[in-house]
């Protein structure tokens, strides 16, 4: 202990201690005198208010540490979502959301979030990948839907190590038929033609959506979120994507989607065909393209619907012509490279699955036209 002299005469006794935590820290008391009566009751008064200090911050770990053992993973689920929405479009909330719940319905709601270890979240990945035969793009999605959340809980001091690192899904062997699924893709030019043929008997509209989906390997939320100002000359500014969610057009999904591409004189050609649904008066740089009934951006759900109408070999969705338009410029010789910056893609591994197969069919006509040659006759 000691003792400071204060300018109004009286006297500060102050006293250092090693708090729960091991912090050094200080108390102190002010008293009118300094004898010896004084100075001891100065310590009987600093002791006691270190005593409680000690007292309340022990009860306040004890109160976490109760917290902690029951808190559920539903509750840190919520807790993590209440913030999560606020920060990425209505949309991508909207596909958390859809995580979220069906990983609830696999966890009970009572599950404490420390009986969520590496062990208990590869056994529901497991049984959906294994056994109910899910998809593992999707199994993936509920893996990293579980990886957030448990960031988050470390982020709380929650937990101290997120479980999610120790999990690992090995992928299964593809078997010949899935190999084969490569081909549904994509469309061969064949077949393009042909749907896009189709495509104008049931609507028109929808007929050159298609086809500039296909020249361009816009995705469809890029594609219907153009508007007039977006195109100068033939140089087109994919600058935004359709929230169907919000109802409004958005950033794009990534850094690389923001782009410019030139469009081939077809796409020029169907812009000024489009059939426009504006009055004259209304119309303007701020007008979208791909419009429907209400002047809003067609629906991928009403365009989805249409290519249903259409016989084919392939499972035909707008997707469908993004994936054709690579393999177009695989077929063409583009450099990969030049292929992903077109399309907007910063991970190779979708335009490699298209490049990939669309290089190999090429080699196998190398080999078919080199049999053609005679040599000897």
């Amino acid at each position: 202990m000691w003792i400071e002299d204060l300018p109004n005469g009286k006297y500060k006794y102050c006293e250092r201690y090693t708090d729960t935590k091991g912090m050094l820290r200080k108390v102190s008391v002010t008293l009118d005198k300094n004898s010896s009566r004084a100075q001891n009751e100065a310590s009987r008064l600093l002791y006691n208010k270190i005593d409680a200090k000690i007292e309340k911050e022990k009860k306040k770990i004890n109160d976490e540490q109760t917290k902690l053992a029951s808190i559920t993973f539903w509750e840190v689920q919520d807790e993590y979502f209440s913030i999560y929405e606020e920060t990425v479009k209505a949309k991508t909330a909207s596909l958390r959301e859809t995580a979220k719940k069906k990983i609830r319905s696999l966890i009970s709601e009572k599950t404490l979030l420390s009986d969520v270890d590496s062990v208990f979240i590869l056994e529901i990945l497991e049984k959906l990948y294994y056994q109910e035969n899910y998809s593992y793009s999707y199994v993936k999605t509920i893996k990293a839907s579980f990886n957030m959340v448990l960031d988050y809980a470390i982020s709380k001091k929650y937990i101290t190590v997120n479980p999610i690192s120790n999990v690992r899904i090995k992928k299964k062997t593809q078997t010949l038929e899935q190999r084969e699924k490569k081909k549904e893709k994509y469309l061969e030019r064949s077949e393009l033609k042909q749907v896009i043929k189709d495509m104008a008997v049931i609507d028109k509209s929808t007929s050159l959506l298609i086809e500039f989906m296909s020249l361009t390997g816009l995705r469809f939320g890029e594609c219907v979120a153009i508007q007039k100002k977006n195109i100068e000359n033939n140089i087109l500014h994919v600058n935004g994507t359709w929230d169907s969610v919000s109802n409004s057009k958005t950033t794009t999904k990534n850094i690389y989607s923001d782009r410019k591409i030139t469009l081939p004189k077809r796409c020029v050609q169907i812009i000024e065909e489009y059939p426009l649904k504006y009055p004259n008066d209304k119309i303007s740089n701020d007008n979208y393209i791909f419009i429907y009934k209400n002047h809003k951006p067609y629906s991928l759900s009403v365009v989805n619907s249409r290519l249903k109408k259409i016989n084919s070999s392939k499972n035909l969705s707008t997707h469908i012509f993004r994936h054709t338009h690579i393999a177009l410029l695989t077929e063409l010789g583009i450099p990969l490279k030049s292929i992903m910056e077109r399309v907007g893609h910063n991970n190779p591994q979708t335009t490699l699955s298209i490049y990939s197969h669309v290089t190999e069919e090429m080699s196998k006509n190398i080999i078919e036209k080199l049999n053609e040659i005679d040599l000897l006759n």
